[in-house]
């Protein structure tokens, strides 16, 4: 009897080990398929990402392309505007009489000032400056003595350390290196916080953040030359960039009342004839 069950069990293992060993090669070749399909999605994968990152260049490709139109649109209407009201001014102004021999220019007619050595002090003004970054170089015509008041604030005087920071970043407006300039006269301004060229400091990084289309943080430098310095000879040109950036914006009504500002504060100035000119456009 436990012959017979010996030779039963024997003859079992013999029939199901067959089945157990064909079972075992399915597992293996499901195995090896499933490794497959992973690798070919993998592939798919890799392949979409590639695609996107393409995509995703070309994208920048296009802003960045689009940022370069957008400063060079705004820089030609700057200088457009600049050119108009120059030669409006030129209309309206009587004949200037002829210079004699050994007569000094006045600072109305001069370009803007060179650059001071670094070991000489300065006492050169900085009104003759230019209103916008397409004047550079160009006759500037600054507000009127009447619009220039003391500011009610304490300012150190310029020393020759900040007379050449201010100068060396103001170069660099010239040279259209528009970004560089942007970091330069940022520095400027935290170095002197309180001098006297620090309201230009902050007037001048106003338009660069508008060249670099930044108008946010332009509106709030020309902000800071009006409420810190109050009686700066660039406050007129504060407002009306102020007037400028809130249409951009689409804030029209306080486009129209920072206008009418400076057309009410300094309506000798520069900056009030640009005013009424960008209000009837607005009207």
């Amino acid at each position: 009897m436990n012959s017979f069950t010996f030779r039963s069990f024997a003859v079992v293992l013999l029939l199901a080990a067959p089945l157990a060993m064909a079972e075992g090669q399915n597992q293996t070749n499901l195995s090896v398929n499933a490794a497959t399909q992973l690798l070919t999605q993998l592939d798919q994968l890799q392949s979409q990402v590639r695609t996107l990152t393409g995509k995703l260049e070309d994208q920048q490709h296009q802003i960045d392309q689009m940022k370069s139109q957008q400063r060079d649109r705004y820089v030609d209407l700057d200088q457009r505007v600049s050119m108009l009201m120059a030669k409006l001014a030129q209309q309206q102004a009587p004949a200037a009489p002829a210079a004699t021999p050994g007569s000094v220019p006045t600072a109305a007619s001069s370009a803007m000032p060179a650059a001071t050595p670094s070991n000489a002090p300065s006492t050169s003004k900085t009104d003759n400056e230019p209103t916008n970054i397409s004047d550079m170089g160009a006759q500037a015509n600054g507000a009127s003595a009447s619009d220039v008041k003391l500011a009610p604030i304490a300012l150190k005087p310029v020393t020759p350390e900040a007379r050449q920071a201010y100068n060396n970043a103001y170069q660099l407006i010239r040279e259209r290196q528009f970004e560089t300039a942007e970091v330069s006269f940022t520095e400027f301004v935290k170095d002197f916080p309180d001098n006297q060229l620090t309201g230009n400091g902050h007037y001048w990084l106003g338009e660069l953040k508008l060249v670099l289309g930044k108008p946010k943080e332009a509106i709030n430098q020309f902000n800071i030359v009006i409420k810190k310095f109050p009686g700066h000879n660039k406050v007129p040109d504060a407002l009306y960039k102020l007037g400028i950036v809130n249409d951009q914006l689409g804030n029209t009504d306080k486009s129209k009342s920072y206008l009418q500002e400076v057309i009410r504060r300094f309506p000798d100035s520069k900056a009030a004839k640009l005013s009424k000119s960008y209000l009837t456009k607005l009207n």
